[in-house]
């Protein structure tokens, strides 16, 4: 009995060892298959260096090249105003707008009048007496030279002093009488009325602020990289400039259509501005209130968008923003489709596009977004045509 206690668990271990064997050796075998490493897919574009000449964008705000207040030279009651002497009305250069009580100057005049020809006869008078008083020297003097108070010539230069003090005293008159006609100095438009019949003014009150029309001006600052993209030499030399303008266009909304406007720049501003180191250019644009058909006044105060032509620059490419990383990088495709980072020199943006140097030469370049870059990543490439260059 002790012998077959020991020899029966030694029977099971060898029956479930046999069994196993069997059941292992029985199973089809599963076949082997190589494991497959999917690549990313990024999209990319093949930019092609070229010239390119870009518009340095700015904006300003329209003001008349003139504007003044329109103050008397003489007082007096205004007696008549111009129909067009009103707010926002046009008056042409030269047009009278005011006209002042002219009584009071008109009398003056006559007693200038009066004055003159009292000294006229007395200096023609003392013509006479001098001419007496030489003679009656010529009597006495026995060849003695004759002082000038004996010929009276003091007294005949001062009747010549009082008929010359006469006679601006009548021209004075004569300026006052015609300043009571008060006219526009340029063509333009009221922009506030502050006079008007029956008002009493005197020197120097403000009747109306006035301004012109025949040329607008727009100040666009430029920030120093904006300056070094345009080529301003012309206007420092007035002849050039006046040969070669350098010509912008404007564009605002008015009345919910897109209108456009041509000016030139003319002149900057005389230093750079403290505030935000910008300098300003002075673009002027002629006759800016004449409306040519299914057109807009250029009208003051219009806020305006300004695209100013620039220099050429050579041997730059054209990639879209989505292409540029940290600003200063683009991502690239090599022959073995593998992606590397390389530096570029951002040398103009505008738009979805920004013109870089330092693109090699026929290189796809990565437009799709990528979270993570992992140098030397091998990559599967779709490349876009339509942003190709």
């Amino acid at each position: 009995m002790r012998r077959l206690k020991w020899i029966l668990p030694i029977l099971v271990i060898l029956v479930a060892v046999f069994l196993s064997k069997g059941i292992k050796h029985s199973r089809p075998e599963t076949p082997v298959t190589a494991s497959v490493t999917k690549l990313p897919s990024v999209r990319a574009i093949r930019p092609k260096q070229a010239s390119y000449s870009p518009h340095i964008v700015s904006q300003g705000t329209v003001r008349p090249k003139r504007a003044i207040q329109l103050v008397p030279e003489v007082a007096g009651k205004i007696i008549w105003v111009s129909p067009n002497f009103s707010n926002g009305g046009s008056f042409n250069k030269g047009e009278v707008l005011i006209r002042i009580d002219p009584s009071n100057y008109q009398f003056a005049i006559e007693r200038a009048r009066a004055n003159v020809a009292d000294a006229e006869a007395k200096l023609a008078l003392e013509v006479a007496e001098g001419d007496i008083a030489r003679q009656d020297w010529d009597d006495i003097s026995d060849g003695k030279v004759a002082t000038d108070l004996a010929l009276r010539k003091p007294q005949l230069a001062g009747a010549q002093a009082k008929l010359g003090s006469a006679i601006a005293d009548l021209h004075k008159a004569e300026l006052d009488l015609a300043r009571t006609q008060i006219s526009a100095p340029f063509k333009g438009r009221v922009d506030v009325k502050r006079s008007d019949i029956g008002q009493y003014v005197s020197l120097g009150t403000n009747m109306a602020d006035l301004y012109s029309t025949e040329t607008a001006e727009i100040f666009l600052p430029l920030t120093d990289k904006q300056l070094s993209k345009i080529d301003l030499q012309s206007t420092y030399r007035k002849q050039e400039a006046a040969d070669n303008p350098l010509m912008v266009t404007l564009s605002a909304n008015v009345g919910g259509k897109l209108h456009t406007w041509q000016g030139q720049i003319v002149r900057t501003a005389g230093a750079i501005d403290q505030t935000n180191r910008v300098l300003n250019v002075i673009v002027e644009v002629k006759n800016p209130y004449n409306v040519k058909q299914d057109g807009a006044p250029l009208l003051n105060g219009t806020f305006v968008k300004a695209e100013i032509p620039g220099v050429q620059i050579n041997d730059v490419t054209s990639i879209p923003r989505s292409a540029l990383r940290n600003q200063s990088e683009v991502v690239i495709v090599d022959d073995n489709n593998k992606m590397w980072s390389r530096p570029v020199e951002v040398m103009h943006a505008a738009g979805q596009n920004v013109l870089v140097r330092g693109i090699p030469a026929n290189a796809q370049v990565v437009i799709s977004p990528l979270d993570i870059l992992i140098e030397g990543t091998e990559v599967t490439v779709q490349e876009d045509d339509r942003l190709s260059q």
